[in-house]
């Protein structure tokens, strides 16, 4: 049976699931509550506060993805590998290969990585509403003039497809796979263990794709009960209504319907219209009715609560930065003022301008990529010196890094000495023997000659390692070249160097930021793996496979950096002249809270 519980935010759906949670356990029957990845930290605190000790283990928390593998561990799958974001683009790039002439319109951009990841976005995109190549390819036929391009997708996605069932699994994958074992289980009446005799609770959702509905129909066709909490207000849904509720109205008839289709009965919806989290606030009650019907009346209770109808977005911001002024001049720290849109992509420009003109510091928190990471700096040098590119100034920034068997003094002094010199690549294959100060010195010091050892160590390491990298990947295959990437590294020291880091970061800044450099490295290490797995033998030139890494490194997400600390980074001291250049290379914007994990290995 399909259960929907509907309110408004802060009308209470979460707490009356926890309540019909708390009265299964203390009855001795277990339950299952779903909610969106992001979620599943906090929930399960909240789980232990709700319940405790002794009735907290009466329920499982999962998301999705997690519940999918559990189902595949249980039935049969979990052991097949996992494409990521960054992997899909790799895939789709190697399918225009494989597609040759096939293709017209696209094949002449199966080199530039914004269009493989353009394009492995929309087969993300269509996978999510349950398409599959085939379908796409009938779906083309009908399209008019533009059925050419569609056809070619169609026969990229199919391509992709056909490449992805030789190598791994698109995570999408996985959950038609779960509901496909979790189908077949059903119909052989039988259920896996950690599922039967089980209550499913969902929170927190505001649309499904078509793997989660396939999933949940499964669940629906094998389960007694299935609660789904809403934020809907509970009005009719009307025809092209675009209200506030309009998406959430379309969800609830979507799984009416879905509850139909799989033989399961469909409860009167539950509504829950009192705003119980502001009952106490009567500005923030205010705010919320704002929200939901587009209009208010500020009680004179909440003086704090100022409404202003702008005529832009600009407008808007000239307004807050104005607010936020006077709040300063009062005293009020600017920690403790927060700015909250609902799209902060198109107010971001508007808000960085207005706060620049009044003097207003801005500190926003933004997903950060690997790609500017120590680590893949790392590489990308690497790669540019194989290439041909300038050894001095990627040299250099290698050096920086922190990730080569060099101290700080060595790397000062290297860089110093190819300033002061400029020295070609015939130089910097011989020994550095001239004066570290320049011209006109012909005696050398103690410190002279201190320095220009630490100058020719560093310089050894480096052009060693990068000569005998180039020797390596002389007319080899992605697998080839990921592998010499890798003990590359592994000869600069690069190993050792980000264990020391993460340990005196650990020793510095606590376990969470420890955490992050190791992800960090753990986060490159594994697109080597990947693109060793995806392109395998395929013969590509230094040039395409620094092109789909920097694909891969865009694509991965690390986590959210704030502009403080980039500000604090490029006021750091540093010995060398122009070590600030390039300083955000060496000084990691970390974030986490999970213990220290191991420095990840590449093969």
């Amino acid at each position: 049976m399909l259960k929907l519980v509907l309110g408004g935010s802060g009308s209470g759906k979460t707490t009356l699931l926890y309540s019909r949670i708390r009265a299964r356990a203390e009855a001795g029957r277990y339950s299952i509550l779903l909610v969106p990845e992001q979620f599943t930290s906090s929930t399960e605190g909240r789980i232990y506060r709700e319940l405790g000790d002794a009735l907290s283990g009466m329920v499982e928390s999962f998301s999705f993805t997690s519940l999918a593998e559990r189902i595949l561990s249980a039935e049969g799958g979990a052991a097949v590998q996992t494409l990521s974001d960054a992997g899909r683009a790799v895939l789709v790039r190697r399918a225009l290969e494989e597609l040759q002439d096939n293709v017209h319109y696209y094949y002449r951009h199966r080199r530039s990585a914004a269009f493989c990841q353009m394009a492995a976005q929309t087969i993300d995109e269509l996978k999510s509403a349950g398409l599959s190549g085939t379908q796409l390819a009938e779906l083309a036929r009908d399209c008019g003039p533009e059925s050419g391009k569609l056809s070619e997708l169609a026969l990229i996605f199919q391509g992709y497809e056909t490449l992805l069932a030789g190598t791994g699994m698109d995570p999408s994958d996985r959950l038609e796979l779960a509901a496909a074992r979790l189908e077949a289980a059903l119909a052989r009446g039988e259920l896996p263990d950690f599922l039967r005799e089980r209550e499913v609770f969902i929170d927190e959702f505001d649309t499904f794709n078509a793997p989660k509905k396939r999933l949940m129909g499964a669940m629906l066709a094998a389960l007694p009960t299935v609660t789904v909490a809403l934020c809907d207000d509970g009005s009719p849904m009307v025809p092209g209504e675009m209200g506030l509720f309009s998406g959430a109205k379309q969800v609830a008839a979507q799984l009416r319907q879905l509850a139909r289709k799989n033989g399961a009965e469909a409860a009167v919806p539950e509504l829950l219209r009192t705003d119980l989290r502001h009952r106490d606030a009567p500005g923030l009650a205010a705010v919320t009715e704002l929200l939901e019907t587009g209009t208010c009346e500020v009680p004179p209770a909440a003086p704090e609560v100022r409404l202003f109808a702008a005529a832009s977005r600009e407008e808007e911001a000239r307004c807050t930065a104005a607010a936020i002024h006077r709040l300063m001049r009062q005293g009020v720290r600017c920690g403790k003022i927060a700015v909250v849109c609902r799209d902060i992509a198109g107010y971001r420009a508007a808000i960085r301008y207005e706060f620049r003109m009044a003097d207003i510091p801005l500190y926003c928190d933004e997903p950060t990529t690997p790609e500017f990471s120590a680590p893949a700096t790392a590489v990308r040098a690497l790669l540019a010196l194989v290439r041909g590119a300038d050894m001095t100034e990627n040299l250099t920034v290698l050096a920086k890094t922190g990730l080569c068997a060099l101290s700080e003094p060595e790397v000062c002094a290297l860089e110093n000495y190819a300033y002061t010199w400029s020295p070609d690549a015939a130089a910097w294959r011989t020994g550095f023997e001239k004066s570290p100060r320049g011209f006109g010195e012909n005696e050398l010091t103690d410190e002279d000659r201190k320095t220009l050892a630490d100058a020719e160590k560093a310089r050894q390491l480096l052009v060693t390692a990068v000569d005998s990298l180039r020797g390596r990947v002389r007319g080899a295959n992605a697998e080839q070249i990921s592998r010499a990437l890798y003990f590359c590294l592994k000869e600069l020291g690069a190993e050792e160097q980000q264990a020391a880091q993460i340990e005196s970061i650990r020793a510095a800044r606590g376990i969470p930021a420890a955490e992050e450099a190791a992800r960090e490295w753990n986060v490159v290490m594994q697109l080597l793996d990947e693109m060793a797995h995806l392109l395998g033998g395929q013969g590509v030139t230094l040039a395409e496979y620094e092109d789909c890494s920097a694909c891969c490194c865009a694509r991965r997400t690390l986590g959210t950096s704030r502009r403080r600390w980039t500000r604090w980074c490029w006021q750091a001291p540093a010995k060398c002249v122009w070590m600030r250049r390039t300083m955000y290379l060496c000084w990691a914007l970390r974030k986490g809270s999970s213990p220290v994990r191991r420095p990840r290995r590449a093969f």
